[in-house]
């Protein structure tokens, strides 16, 4: 009698830790779950944020293509563009109408321009870009299908969601 109630004793501890362990993957599937649903949420609203950045950056390189006297080519002014290159400058080819533009569209290009534009962000890493050369786009869009799409020669800026 004794080895059949130690025995039941074990039993009864073995379902403890495994309804334990249930629970434990349980919380976590719910609390991952979370996390992960989140993740999309953080880069479409990086995007949104992104697309006021690129619009205020625009219309300062224009103001700066301007005031150089409407150069084809022409260096950036500010501190995330002297982080390439030890230093140096990049130029930035320039449309008719004053708009940062690429020789080649190619998806490394547009990726270079946001860059050179907006500088790196690892947020933005689970941005896919897109060139369209036929519309000379560059689009940049999000895991939840929230699109940012930059029109090379006319400097149009356009937001699209799902929402």
């Amino acid at each position: 009698m004794e080895n059949q109630t130690r025995v039941d004793s074990e039993l009864m501890q073995a379902y403890g830790k495994m309804i334990a362990i249930v629970v434990l993957l349980l919380i976590l599937g719910v609390l991952g779950y979370g996390y992960f649903a989140k993740v999309d949420q953080v880069s479409s609203q990086g995007l949104k944020l992104e697309h006021s950045r690129l619009l205020n950056v625009l219309a300062m390189v224009r103001s700066q293509w301007l005031v150089q006297g409407r150069p084809a080519e022409m260096h950036l002014d500010w501190s995330t563009a002297m982080e390439l290159r030890d230093g140096e400058q990049p130029l930035i080819k320039m449309s008719d109408q004053g708009w940062p533009t690429l020789a080649q569209i190619t998806e490394e290009n547009c990726k270079t321009l946001w860059w050179q534009l907006l500088g790196g962000r690892d947020d933005l890493a689970k941005i896919v870009t897109q060139a369209d050369q036929a519309g000379e786009v560059c689009s940049y869009i999000a895991n939840n299908g929230d699109r940012l799409s930059y029109q090379l020669t006319s400097g149009r800026v356009i937001f699209l969601t799902d929402r």
